[in-house]
């Protein structure tokens, strides 16, 4: 049941409906019954995936948690007969024993996942035939998994208690709207807000209805009309060269935000029609004037899932301290205090190329990325010196505009890697796009499969979306000047996408309700006529579903 098959909505506005009719104290049940059946119709054979990961979490966190309440009245208890070393000899006893169990279930976690989204292919390339057919994986394996894996890793660190109640925590797993393509949420931001019954407000349904309509315009109205384009180029990546690839290349990053981002537009707001607030998951990326901006505004619950328990556990170590103090003696203060940087970066970068997929080319997606933030951070000293000397105002809007383009095209560029099909199209890819086209103009456009109404369609579209997430971008800038200089408005959050970042329907809201209702009607009427349906149309295939 895809998010914008009219049955999904059938099904929402029945879940909407048992929700409200429900006693306050119960509908967290008919938000699980909703999940599991959601999950059950799309992925039934491997359901028992997700229980197991669900059982394992939270009764490793319940352990871990026992052992944390165990070792403060502990302590408490005997703080004044226990010498210094005695403390830490039980602290150290105590982490021993919470370790195991953390590793224990991490390896249950990763390895379910791993081993049903990509032992099968590494497998294969070392001509190992051990499975026959194909390997279902289940539905949204890997947002289940990270977002499971970092509620354990939280109660490990003392972040919160452990959850007590085992349904409860089925419910924070397995929520249907984000279960297809995340956000991966944290369970001290989303967890209340499953278990507690919302008072109806208008103002959430009329919210999330927005937040839907606008994910189904990003999604059918542009990414899928953009994608027999992008289509064309990527399928048939041998025989194409020059502009036609280079217009590919820019092409699928509109592909792919529109789509992602309208997918999660679509969840956040059937989330919010039972009150209930998910992390943005984008913050305009395309926005961005270089390339790590970019990753703190590009599928924010990942890149702050990697950084907090990736970057900063391995950067922030003993070895890697210790490597980056002998670092130091050899190339210097600045490039050695870079080094445990790098170090968690590359994990990091691997980490988010491997979500990709197993295959060399997905591999490589994360490291050219890593590889560039990495250079830049080397090179910014050379980049403040030649600025100066050309005289250039890195403050001022031409050299950001510059910027913003510059970094679109490197984003683009590494995602040869990453839509490749192989690692050899992908270079061939790379290559073609310095090779001039000779197949003539006419060859390349009927191949694309595109009317001239469809590019209409989708300039005035994708300028929609630009008008939009500039007028957004305004919004937050001006809010977070506000907060800076000592204004009273609250912003806590908005670096992992969530809290009171601007939205468009918030700047909508302050408008008569003539203009109001005017674009509602819109917009609703630009999906309706515009979207792309009919014969051989899918509308199931989210890039992301099946992450």
């Amino acid at each position: 049941m895809a998010f914008t098959a009219f049955a999904f909505l059938i099904f929402v506005g029945l879940v909407v409906i048992a929700y409200y009719i429900t006693p306050a104290k119960y509908r967290w049940i008919v938000l699980l019954a909703a999940s599991y059946g959601y999950y059950l119709q799309a992925s039934a054979k491997s359901f028992v995936f997700i229980l197991l990961t669900t059982a394992v979490t939270f009764y490793g966190a319940l352990y871990i948690d026992k052992e944390n309440k165990a070792q403060k009245a502990y302590l408490a208890e005997n703080r004044d007969t226990l010498s210094r070393d005695e403390k830490k000899a039980y602290k150290e006893e105590v982490t021993k024993r919470k370790k195991r169990i953390l590793i224990l279930v991490l390896v249950i976690d990763f390895g379910i996942l791993i081993l049903l989204k990509y032992f099968r292919y590494y497998l294969d390339v070392l001509g190992i035939g051990l499975f026959k057919g194909d390997i279902l994986i289940p539905l949204g394996i890997s947002f289940y998994t990270f977002q499971s894996t970092g509620y354990l890793i939280d109660v490990y660190r003392s972040k919160y208690e452990a959850d007590r109640h085992l349904a409860k925590f089925a419910l924070f797993v397995s929520f249907f709207p984000q279960i297809v393509q995340g956000p991966i949420a944290r369970h001290d931001q989303l967890a209340a807000q499953l278990y507690e019954g919302h008072k109806f407000r208008y103002e959430n349904i009329a919210h999330g209805a927005q937040l839907i309509l606008w994910g189904f315009f990003k999604k059918l109205v542009i990414a899928d009309r953009i994608s027999m384009l992008v289509g064309e180029v990527f399928v048939d990546w041998d025989q194409y060269t020059g502009w036609p690839v280079v217009l590919g290349m820019l092409c699928y990053s509109i592909q792919l935000y529109m789509d992602f981002s309208g997918g999660i537009d679509i969840a956040r707001g059937v989330a919010q029609l039972m009150g209930i607030d998910m992390a943005r998951n984008f913050r305009r990326p395309y926005l961005a004037d270089n390339l790590t901006e970019f990753w703190h505004r590009w599928h924010i619950s990942l890149s702050f899932w990697t950084r907090d328990y990736i970057f900063f556990s391995v950067a922030m170590s003993k070895p890697i301290g210790n490597l980056g103090r002998k670092c130091r003696k050899i190339f210097g203060d600045r490039i050695g205090k870079m080094i445990p940087v790098f170090i968690g970066n590359y994990l990091v970068f691997l980490c988010i190329g491997m979500w990709q997929g197993g295959e060399l080319h997905n591999v490589c997606y994360g490291l050219y990325n890593a590889t560039v933030i990495c250079l830049s951070n080397i090179l910014e000293p050379y980049f403040v010196k030649w600025h100066k000397a050309l005289h250039i105002n890195r403050e001022g809007r031409a050299w950001h505009a510059f910027a913003v383009v510059r970094t679109y095209f490197i984003v683009s560029f590494g995602r040869l890697f990453s839509n490749g099909e192989s690692m050899r199209a992908s270079l061939h890819m790379m290559k073609s796009l310095f090779i001039p086209y000779t197949g003539g103009f006419m060859t390349a456009y009927k191949g694309f499969e595109l009317s001239k109404y469809a590019y209409i369609v989708l300039a005035v579209s994708i300028a929609v979306v630009v008008i939009v997430s500039l007028k957004q971008e305004k919004i937050y800038n001006a809010k977070m000047s506000q907060k800076g200089s000592g204004g009273i408005i609250e912003m806590a959050g908005d670096d992992e996408g969530s809290g009171t970042d601007a939205e468009m329907r918030e700047y909508i809201d302050g408008k008569p309700m003539l203009i109001r209702w005017g674009l509602y009607l819109a917009l609703f009427l630009a999906v309706l006529i515009l979207g792309v349906y009919g014969p051989g149309y899918d509308a199931s295939v989210f890039i992301y579903r099946e992450f």
